[in-house]
């Protein structure tokens, strides 16, 4: 049975996806060229056959129902993607934008090698400008070895299955054309200084002078002009930015021949004490109970991409509808578009580090963990799959990028380098490594075990026991994952085999064991020093029935009302 969501069933697959990707550096010169595209699958070093191109739907994966193709791409195999596109060039720069493409891949336009990008998770552009026509043919040639390649690949697997998911191969979020001038800003750098009253503007492009503009509401509230390419402005009297009051402020810059918006939130994030004196998250310098829950961000139609920009509005509506301050982008990294939707909103995002590396050891990594035997040495350890120098070099590659492309959303708010020692090494160095380039947010070293005392979260999950308040050490103690109790709807889940940690057939009985689950393990000891959780998950996804949406985003398992009087009792008992 193919399971689509509402914005699933009516895409127009001529023209999915049509809104602007790149929201903090907006322009008005934007070409979409999802749709219809043509694709074949050959053989290591085997160029395409002229006879065998099929047709699918970009941006979505290969494989998926919104693809329109029941092809999947295996390891040591090829995938071809063409399209043809008309275009009008002019006088400026043309650049060709991909939002994702996983994981290897290689871009040609007429003809002419553009350039190649490696790592599935965060966008990247070229400068066609010297080989666009009026008429042009697009080719992107891809790789994708999925949990058997040195890339990242977060929760897909090949062998899919319980808790592991169906690959995402090949182009998997928007194409799109933009033009830009000869003294165009291309990147932007934005450090709100909360304490300072200040905004820090970082800027890099081949401009000799930029005029920057902030307002709010559409009243200018700063401007100045600047020869250089960092550049402060004071923020008098600001409205800070929360889940309560998701403010935004507006920032134009403009240059010779270019103007770009942007915009940013005056927001701080740190870690203090409560007034028990217990350490806990801070929000503008106060404490707040984070109250969130895992997000895998894959549907039943699209897989690891969103069928509409309002689906993603609105799911995350939905759960702060029900009290909750706080997603945790679970191993994977997702569309700008969502990241956008959460700054305006109003929700809080820990993001997590797409997992890669080799096997690890099953039975040290995974099972002794629930049997309390949860630190291992990370240095160079096997059994965690990261001993390859070529693996760790991969991790830090896609790591920093993943840093730079998110560094100015606004609800960031912690880095999750490593998830239940998969792929994990050397953590403590790598949290300095987080550390150096942003300091500004929180990190979550090792979320769930495996933690080698680094970090601002002492992180536990906790599954299959009542929660033991460990002894603190001085770190945020955080329940980074919990619950996971199971339900499958039927009609609304593609499960093969119901995967989950406890295991329901009534789905009242389900809701009232969440919330009793809350009282006992969340509101009983938020007083002893728990600072914040997070619930496993947002909805079902394949053969985990273990969400509080249903796979097809159209039912809720749960009371949602309760739901929210549960968490607000949360938020308010942490003072």
């Amino acid at each position: 049975m193919t399971l689509m969501t509402e914005w699933g069933e009516k895409i127009n697959r001529q023209a999915p996806l049509q809104e602007y990707p790149r929201m903090q550096m907006q322009r008005d010169s934007f070409m979409s060229l999802n749709g219809t595209w043509e694709y074949q699958i050959t053989e290591e070093g085997r160029d395409p056959f002229s006879a065998k191109w099929k047709q699918v739907t970009v941006p979505f994966a290969l494989g998926s129902a919104l693809s329109g193709t029941p092809d999947e791409l295996k390891p040591g195999q090829t995938l071809w993607y063409r399209k043809q596109f008309a275009y009008k060039p002019g006088t400026m720069h043309t650049w060709l934008n991909f939002e994702a493409v996983d994981q290897v891949c290689t871009v040609y336009l007429n003809g002419i090698e553009v350039g190649t990008h490696r790592g599935g998770y965060v966008p990247f552009s070229f400068d066609v400008s010297s080989m666009i026509k009026y008429q042009n043919a697009l080719m992107v040639k891809v790789r994708d070895d999925s949990d058997s390649g040195a890339y990242a690949y977060g929760k897909q697997k090949v062998e899919h299955s319980g808790m592991w998911y169906t690959p995402s191969s090949g182009i998997w979020q928007s194409v799109w054309l933009e033009d830009i001038g000869d003294h165009a800003v291309h990147d932007i750098k934005i450090t709100p200084d909360y304490d300072e009253a200040k905004v820090y503007i970082d800027l890099a492009g081949n401009f000799s002078q930029a005029v920057i503009t902030i307002s709010a509401g559409g009243l200018a509230v700063h401007r100045g002009i600047t020869n250089q390419h960092h550049y402060e402005a004071p923020m008098d009297q600001f409205r800070a930015w929360s889940p309560e009051d998701p403010f935004l402020y507006d920032l134009y810059v403009q240059t010779e021949d270019d103007v770009v918006k942007s915009y940013f939130g005056m927001r701080k994030f740190s870690a203090g004490t409560d007034s028990n004196g217990s350490p806990c998250f801070c929000l503008n310098n106060k404490p707040l109970f984070i109250s969130g829950l895992l997000d895998q961000g894959y549907t039943p139609d699209g897989l690891m991409t969103y069928p509409a920009d309002q689906a993603m509005a609105a799911e995350i509506r939905r759960m702060k509808d029900m009290g909750f301050n706080m997603l945790r982008k679970h191993v994977k990294v997702e569309n700008r578009r969502w990241y956008y939707h959460c700054d305006r909103i109003g929700m809080l995002v820990m993001q997590d580090i797409p997992n890669g590396g080799g096997p690890y050891d099953y039975w040290k990594v995974t099972v002794l963990p629930h049997f309390f035997l949860r630190r291992f040495n990370d240095e160079n350890n096997r059994a965690m799959g990261r001993v390859s120098g070529e693996s760790r070099r991969v991790y830090y590659e896609e790591l920093d990028e993943i840093l730079d492309h998110l560094y100015n959303t606004v609800s960031v708010f912690a880095w999750v380098p490593f998830n239940e020692g998969w792929g994990q090494f050397q953590s403590e160095k790598v949290t300095e490594h987080i550390r150096e380039y942003d300091s500004t947010r929180l990190i979550d070293s090792a979320s769930g075990w495996h933690d080698q005392g680094c970090g601002d979260f002492n992180s536990r999950h906790n599954y299959f026991h009542s929660f033991i308040m460990p002894k603190q050490d001085g770190r945020i103690l955080f329940i980074s994952e919990f619950g996971g109790y199971s339900y499958l709807e039927w009609g609304h889940s593609q499960a093969e085999k119901l995967y989950g940690y406890k295991k329901f057939t009534d789905r009242i009985a389900l809701s009232n064991a969440i919330l009793r689950l809350y009282e006992k393990d969340i509101l009983a000891n938020i007083p002893k020093g728990l600072a914040g959780c997070v619930y496993t998950q947002v909805s079902d996804v394949e053969d985990e029935c273990n969400g509080l949406f249903t796979a097809d985003r159209k039912m809720i398992k749960i009371d949602e009302k309760k739901m929210r009087r549960i968490n607000e009792q949360c938020i308010r008992r942490l003072k």
